[in-house]
């Protein structure tokens, strides 16, 4: 009686959720259906976490020791997005995201721009899956050079990078077994202070990715899979560089800087989910990816999962307000891959993650078109 009871309000909590309106905008900018012709969106969030806002117990258990290579701390970012509709068949996303991340008891800032194109390959209202579309896309990553300084994280980094019993270095002072060496400016004749420079942060990709999905009422569900090729650049080198004596010591003591530059392959599938009840839009996505092409020295953890969720208020059929979160498993593997190197892999057995509010605001730029052509036509609004 029970298990019939439970089944009955499943199916009509279902029915529920089921009949209602079409939703007219989303939060998810990775969608299987394109934009209606002539439509601009704009979407912007912030996004942080920190000991007050830490929603996935970030901070409590998976936060490291910001002293060592690969640690991430508290952060706090702002994502833009715009796309418009040229048709019914075209359209063009662009997604801008900044992230400020505590790392090594520093700043890392990083930018991504993202950039893709959706072609409709097929649309028909009266087929199960009502769309299959492509998009093709260009991703870049880059990051501030990070300078590390303090005297522990110092030589926790050369240690690190180039294990080298007897080498440290306190201040303007470098130290190798029973040799103390001090090294001049030559123009202020002022000590010079090693520090290790983490530069050239940046990784480039270019995807395909190809989507389906149906709606029903007030739920639309999409999934998708794609490919990705990526190109990544990262330095590690002992500054200043133009100290000749120096780095000849240090090279005689064998020491040398090390180019993290690599490339690697990347499958994913997503999955994404959206429902419209009373005055809320409720947006869910999954996507797990897995890599692959790494060198040996650097296969640690190879995939991903991130989980995307939005609860929003719609305003009016063109502006909604929403809150939400972002999760990644193992932390920015596959979605900053140049933080992820032999160094880091350790550390991407952690998760990740930071909550988000802002607002989507969807721009009917039709009715610009057509003034231009006819100024007298009158329009009925639906």
């Amino acid at each position: 009686m029970k298990k019939t009871k439970l089944l009955f309000t499943s199916i009509s909590l279902c029915a529920s959720v089921l009949f209602a309106n079409e939703p007219s905008i989303t939060t998810s900018t990775i969608r299987s259906f394109p934009l209606d012709s002539h439509d601009l969106s704009l979407k912007i969030n912030y996004n942080r976490v920190n000991d007050g806002i830490d929603f996935f117990d970030i901070k409590k258990h998976e936060l490291g020791d910001l002293s060592h290579f690969g640690s991430i701390g508290d952060s706090s970012g702002l994502d833009l997005s715009l796309a418009y509709g040229f048709s019914d068949i075209y359209s063009l996303f662009y997604n801008y995201n900044y992230i400020s991340l505590n790392y090594i008891d520093s700043k890392l800032k990083n930018h991504q721009n993202d950039l893709f194109f959706k072609v409709t390959i097929y649309r028909n209202p009266m087929a199960f899956f009502e769309t299959f579309t492509a998009d093709v896309g260009y991703t870049r990553n880059s990051a501030n050079d990070l300078d590390i300084k303090g005297t522990n994280q110092l030589n926790t980094m050369i240690q690190k990078v180039k294990p080298i019993d007897g080498l440290s270095i306190n201040g303007s002072v470098i130290k190798y077994k029973d040799n103390s060496l001090i090294y001049y400016d030559a123009v202020t004749n002022k000590p010079i202070s090693p520090f290790i420079k983490i530069g050239d942060m940046e990784d480039n990709s270019f995807y395909l990715r190809l989507l389906t999905g149906f709606d029903y009422r007030t739920n639309i569900f999409g999934f998708y899979t794609g490919l990705k090729y990526t190109s990544i650049n990262t330095t590690v080198s002992l500054e200043p560089h133009d100290a000749e004596p120096m780095h000849t010591q240090l090279s005689n003591a064998g020491y040398h800087d090390v180019d993290l530059n690599r490339n690697e392959k990347t499958a994913f599938f997503g999955l994404n989910y959206t429902v419209e009840f009373s005055s809320l839009l409720l947006d869910l996505n999954y996507e797990y990816l897995t890599i692959w092409g790494r060198d040996e020295s650097i296969k640690k953890t190879d995939d991903n999962h991130i989980f995307n969720s939005s609860l929003s208020y719609i305003i009016n059929k063109n502006l909604l307000v929403f809150i939400g979160g972002k999760l990644m498993l193992h932390q920015f593997n596959g979605v900053i891959p140049y933080l992820y190197n032999k160094y880091t892999k350790n550390k991407y057995t952690k998760k990740y993650g930071y909550a988000k509010v802002g607002f989507v605001y969807n721009f009917d730029t039709s009715k610009l078109f057509n003034n231009n052509i006819n100024d007298t036509t009158t329009y009925t609004n639906y």
